[in-house]
């Protein structure tokens, strides 16, 4: 057959004599992109090849607000109110996790929690915040879980935003006799502090304490109000948790529980079974009053354990709150 008539062919018969090697090249890319997870899920905006299968079931971020209840997935985020976000799957032992924001319009921040299951978000603008997170587990499946919701502008109330030397917690609008958080979203404090217990309640609301880590309050606080308490000490902590017993709402008792978890800053510097060598930050840096690392920040203080091998015994026991607490104490 010459090539004139062979290109006059119609259409159809060809299709017919060569249908047999379009089949086998479908099942020969079928098999080049599967594999024994079942599969892969390409993303044509980023150009992502990532894998599917069972693990897409097995990663799941749940929301709580201060109190510890659920925030349903869409529900807008207050502005001032941090929010805890947890990851849960099975098997998330050998799991990676990457945690970030791609769409940030509320100026919302993200900080670690204890634990890489763990961050925590709090926004302060009228806008949107959209949370990922990945997961990839080690026979290379990669799942990925979103979540996108509008955010409010912070109250423009007496409180005011937290500060180095201030820590701000609002109690929730709708609190009433329920606990102020929960105690697994304590609100962290280091001595010296000051904690300002702000009401966004509509009923007034008084802290007890036992003169632990501030003075009892003397008076109610009346809904748009605050109180101020001085952190002093830590006394009355769980030494493990480091969460005082003992704090929860004078007029409401027990159930109305708040959960304060308080760390001392020149104690931590001064401690030597921080870590594994029995040294402390004043075995090399001198005493807490005569430091020679004054005013070193948070990320100063971790890139220098990180770093230094003189300080390699502190990154097992020094947990990033503990750091901060010690960064916040040589500010003073």
């Amino acid at each position: 057959m010459d090539q004139e008539t062979q290109n006059q062919l119609p259409t159809a018969p060809l299709i017919k004599r060569f249908g047999w090697l379009v089949l086998v090249m479908a099942v020969s890319t079928s098999l080049l992109f599967n594999n024994c997870d079942g599969g892969f899920k390409y993303n044509p905006q980023t150009g992502e090849l990532s894998s599917l299968g069972e693990n897409d079931s097995q990663l799941k971020v749940t929301t709580f607000n201060p109190a510890g209840m659920v925030v349903p997935d869409g529900q807008s985020f207050e502005g001032g109110v941090e929010y805890r976000l947890v990851a849960t799957g099975d098997d998330l032992a050998g799991v990676t996790l990457m945690w970030q924001l791609t769409e940030n319009t509320g100026n919302c921040v993200m900080r670690n929690g204890s634990s890489l299951e763990v961050r925590y978000v709090l926004c302060d603008r009228s806008g949107r915040v959209s949370i990922q997170t990945s997961g990839r587990w080690p026979d290379g499946a990669t799942v990925v879980v979103s979540s996108a919701r509008t955010t409010a502008q912070i109250i423009s109330d007496a409180c005011g935003p937290s500060s180095t030397s201030r820590t701000v917690f609002r109690i929730p609008a709708g609190t009433n006799a329920s606990p102020w958080n929960s105690s697994a979203s304590p609100v962290l404090v280091f001595v010296g502090q000051t904690l300002r217990v702000c009401n966004n309640d509509t009923r007034v609301h008084r802290l007890h304490t036992d003169g632990n880590p501030c003075p009892h309050q003397p008076n109610q606080s009346a809904p748009g109000s605050f109180y101020d308490c001085t952190i002093a000490n830590t006394a009355g902590a769980n030494a493990a948790t480091g969460i005082v017993r003992g704090t929860y709402d004078h007029d409401l008792g027990t159930n109305a529980a708040f959960y304060i978890r308080v760390l001392n800053g020149q104690a931590l510097y001064a401690d030597g079974t921080q870590s594994s060598s029995g040294q402390s930050c004043a075995s090399c840096h001198n005493g807490f009053a005569n430091s020679t690392r004054k005013n070193r920040s948070f990320d100063q203080i971790k890139q220098a354990i990180a770093t230094v091998p003189e300080m390699a015994p502190f990154q097992t026991n020094l947990s990033d709150d503990e750091i901060r607490a010690i960064a916040y104490a040589l500010s003073l």
